[in-house]
């Protein structure tokens, strides 16, 4: 009988997969499958902790098997993809490897803080799996639906804005709990459903998915923003 502790693992073991065959298909040239890949890596590694935390099997290795799994297929391959779909230079390796750096202290760190504070409704700081999402479809949606000569320019800083939002303090959503019947929460649902529906779509996919993710990136910006305003006028009234 097979231990139920093992289950996890197993997404996590999917998600580490995901990222080598990404870098197959990225070494080809094929970026669309690859990005598609952390895509699915990105939905396992969201299963694998849920699971474990539904079974009771959160454990500390496991814990520590996800973290290594995350840096490879969301820090290693996006960084590489950038490199070769995009910046083929020296200084495109470095900036690639800026992310994968900054990715892996976002790991370290969101460890820490989830062993000191348990899991919080926000994350602090862009999750890696949405930062490798984000500049993987970038690099598709520059190639198949918005060519333009300014795409390595635009791929520099968003990268290297990627790469800051990671290790910052900048606060972002979480999934939405759809137990919920919150306002608020509705309103996460609602946008959730359609961005699914949208990316799934064969006809909107390659369109909509990296304007989507860039919603998500420039929300986190919004909340931190608003939150500045809000203590500048608290501290004034």
């Amino acid at each position: 009988m097979i231990n139920r502790g093992l289950i996890p693992n197993l997404f996590t073991v999917g998600n580490l997969l995901c990222g080598f065959l990404a870098l197959r298909y990225i070494v080809e040239g094929n970026y669309v499958p690859a990005a598609w890949l952390i895509v699915l890596a990105s939905a396992l590694d969201n299963m694998d902790g849920r699971l474990a935390r539904y079974m009771g099997r959160d454990s500390r290795f496991g814990i520590e098997f996800d973290s290594l799994a995350d840096v490879c297929t969301f820090g290693v391959v996006p960084a590489f993809m950038l490199y070769h779909g995009l910046l083929p230079t020296g200084w495109g390796a470095v900036l690639a490897s800026v992310f994968l750096v900054c990715g892996a202290l976002r790991l370290a760190r969101f460890n820490i803080m989830s062993q000191d504070e348990g899991k919080g409704e926000f994350f602090t700081g862009m999750p890696i799996p949405a930062a490798a999402i984000v500049l993987s479809q970038y690099i598709v949606f520059t190639g198949h639906s918005w060519a333009t000569a300014h795409a390595a320019h635009l791929g520099v800083l968003l990268t290297f804005s990627l790469s800051m939002l990671m290790v910052s303090r900048v606060e972002y959503d979480s999934m939405p709990s759809f137990r919920s019947g919150g306002l608020r929460d509705r309103c996460k649902q609602v946008f959730l459903v359609v961005a699914v529906a949208l990316i799934v779509h064969p006809a909107t996919s390659k369109e909509f998915f990296f304007p989507i993710a860039l919603i998500y990136l420039l929300s986190g910006l919004y909340r931190w923003v608003a939150g500045l305003f809000s203590d500048e006028v608290t501290q004034h009234a």
